[in-house]
C-alpha cells in the first residue's frame, strides 16, 4: 500500500515537471527560468549494453557580429546527434543535425532561450538530456 502511494506521488511530481518544462520551453518564460549562463552545454550519455554513445549541444549567447547574437554547436561519437533550440522571440522549435563522429554549429540572429541534445536511444528511438535554458 505504501509503494503504490510512493509511485502515485512520483508520477504526479513527474507530470507536473513535464508541464513545467512545456511552459519553461516557450519564448516569454525562458529568461524567468534560466538555469545557466549565457554560454552553456548539455550532455547525454546512452549505454545499450552493446554500445555507448555521447551526445553534447553548446549555446553561447555572447556572440557578436554582422547580425550575429547566439551560435549553437552540436557533437556526437557515436551515430549522428541533433539539438533542438528556441530563439527568442519565436515560439518555434529549431534543430541542428551533426554527422555520425562529428559536429555541427551555426550562428544565430536571435539568442536561443532553451536548448537539449538527443541522439538514437539504440532501439530505434531518439534520446535526449534535460532542457537547458541560457541566460540571454
Amino acid at each position: 500500500m505504501k509503494l503504490k502511494t510512493i509511485t502515485r506521488a512520483a508520477v504526479v511530481s513527474t507530470g507536473v515537471a513535464v508541464a513545467g518544462l512545456t511552459l519553461a520551453t516557450s519564448p516569454a518564460s525562458a529568461a524567468a527560468a534560466a538555469d545557466c549562463g549565457s554560454a552553456c552545454s548539455v550532455s547525454k550519455h546512452v549505454n545499450t549494453g552493446i554500445e555507448t554513445a555521447d551526445y553534447q549541444a553548446q549555446v553561447n549567447n555572447s556572440t557578436s557580429g554582422s547580425g550575429v547574437t547566439s551560435w549553437i554547436w552540436v557533437w556526437s561519437n557515436n551515430s549522428g546527434a541533433h539539438a533542438d533550440y528556441y530563439l527568442n522571440g519565436d515560439g518555434s522549435m529549431h534543430k541542428i543535425y551533426g554527422p555520425a563522429k562529428g559536429a555541427a554549429s551555426t550562428t544565430l540572429s536571435r539568442d536561443v532561450t532553451s536548448f537539449r541534445v538527443c541522439g538514437p536511444n539504440g532501439f530505434g528511438a531518439d534520446t535526449c538530456s534535460a532542457w537547458a535554458h541560457p541566460q540571454y
